[in-house]
């Protein structure tokens, strides 16, 4: 751990300031976060295991294997209920193997019994063995297994629901990353000009010392022009601070130490075209994954409304039972299994006023209606924040123009400064002050650029286009 701090220090240290081993553009630096940072990972974890929790439903299907090994005494009282005078012992095992079938949503059943009954009536000692099978099938409640697969179903939208979330924590964590991505950008222009400031202002302190030597102009001059480069050093060295650590934070995100010598790809000056605002509130309302996940609660609630219209049916079950045994006084006669039984039975049950069933379903439809209701809230609010997104950049590509104004009259500005100084009809605190504010003009001008890009960027995760799921 020691050796890889050591070596991110001594790269963020030893590379030089701007782009030694290139440059890296926006879209770029996200797919690399999307690669590399564990937060993906764990998130598509969730999925996975609500798939799992989804999988486990369907072990309702799994054939259930069943021993009951039994031993049976009747006396005095008993015994003659069952052809015995005083006394009966039986002793029996019995297999089975029962399962759902959800295609039918009947219950199928096949099973081996054996037997030894011991008692004083006329039969005396005998051996009984036998296979059976049954399947009982559901005519009202549960048709077609409705009941059965209802709660699998209902997780399939559970799942549908945590796959929209995961998608919305990615883009959440990828906005976070392009907005600290845009300030390294704006870090980057800001170093520029705070660099071409310095240039300049050490240019006008050689040009101020030839004019003292030359007795052109006094030693204050060339003081005014030394606390220029000092006081432009100052905020370059501020200025680079700040970039290389945003520089350190963005390769710390993305895992990847190759970002210590580079620097970002990025026009902080190019505006794009916005869409109208009907385009714009129709694109949002059809792309939307948090309006998509009210769509998503209410079919999973409609899903359980109709499992418990199915509950609140009749139950109505035809049973079909059959086997064949065999019995006798000696063990290897009892194996000659020949001799069929059979059953046909029909059960049919229904609850009195079924109130439970009935609240449950007229809770589903309040909560169908509170959903609704909800989601109408959110496009509200979501065409709110669309509708500020979408001013802010209107206003700021104005406040933007203004500033290309500024910055072209306090270039006019200077040269008129710079001229009446060298003409000596002017002091040399009026250059400085001068470039200063042209400085102070290129900064705004930048800031307000970051500003629309951070809004764009916003916009973009706005209608779900900055993470598109694969």
């Amino acid at each position: 751990m020691k050796t890889v701090v050591t070596v991110a220090i001594i790269a963020f240290f030893s590379t030089g300031f701007f782009a030694a081993g290139g440059e890296i553009g926006l879209d770029e630096y996200l797919e690399l976060v999307k690669t590399t940072h564990p937060f993906f990972i764990k998130e598509d974890l969730s999925v996975t295991v609500e798939k799992k929790g989804a999988e486990s439903l369907l072990g309702a299907q799994d054939w259930l294997f069943n021993v009951t090994p039994s031993y049976n005494y009747l006396g005095e009282a008993s015994a003659p209920e069952y052809g015995g005078q005083k006394r009966i012992h039986q002793l029996s095992i019995d297999l089975g193997l029962n399962r759902a079938l959800w295609s039918t949503g009947g219950r199928l059943g096949v099973g081996f019994s054996s037997g030894y009954t011991d008692s004083d009536a006329l039969l005396g000692k005998y051996f009984k063995h036998g296979v059976s099978a049954s399947y009982t099938h559901p005519l009202l409640k549960n048709k077609k297994g409705a009941v059965d697969r209802l709660a699998y179903e209902l997780s399939d939208y559970s799942i549908d629901l945590t796959e929209v979330q995961v998608v919305e924590n990615k883009e959440g964590f990828l906005l976070e990353a392009a907005v600290k991505f845009l300030d390294w950008a704006y870090y980057t222009e800001t170093v520029r000009i705070a660099e071409d400031r310095l240039a300049l202002a050490k240019e006008q302190l050689d040009q101020t010392e030839k004019k003292f030597k030359a007795n052109l102009v006094d030693k204050v001059d060339v003081l005014r022009a030394e606390d220029a480069v000092r006081i432009a050093d100052q905020v370059l060295l501020q200025l680079q601070a700040q970039w290389k650590s945003r520089q350190a934070e963005l390769a710390t995100l993305a895992g990847s130490d190759t970002i210590y010598s580079q620097g970002p790809r990025f026009d902080l000056y190019r505006l794009e075209p916005l869409p109208g605002r009907d385009v714009a509130v129709s694109a949002l309302m059809d792309q939307s994954r948090v309006l998509r996940t009210f769509d998503i609660l209410k079919e999973q609630l409609a899903r359980q409304r109709e499992g418990l219209k199915e509950q609140e049916r009749a139950q109505l079950d035809l049973t079909l039972a059959g086997g064949i045994f065999g019995r006798d006084e000696e063990f290897g006669k009892s194996l000659e299994i020949y001799k069929p039984d059979a059953t046909v039975s029909v059960v049919y049950s229904k609850p009195f006023g079924n109130r439970t069933v009935r609240a449950q379903i007229e809770e589903i439809d309040l909560r169908l209606r509170q959903v609704e209701e909800e989601k109408r809230s959110t496009e509200i609010s979501l065409e709110s924040l669309l509708m500020s997104l979408m001013i802010q950049m209107a206003e700021i590509e104005k406040i933007i123009e203004l500033n290309r104004a500024q910055i072209r009259s306090a270039e006019e500005k200077t040269k008129e400064e710079i001229n009446l100084y060298n003409r000596g009809r002017s002091q040399l605190t009026f250059v400085i002050q001068s470039r200063d504010n042209e400085e102070n003009a290129k900064l705004t001008y930048a800031e307000n650029a970051a500003l629309y890009h951070s809004l764009r960027v916003q916009y973009r995760a706005l209608l779900d286009e900055l993470y598109v799921a694969e």
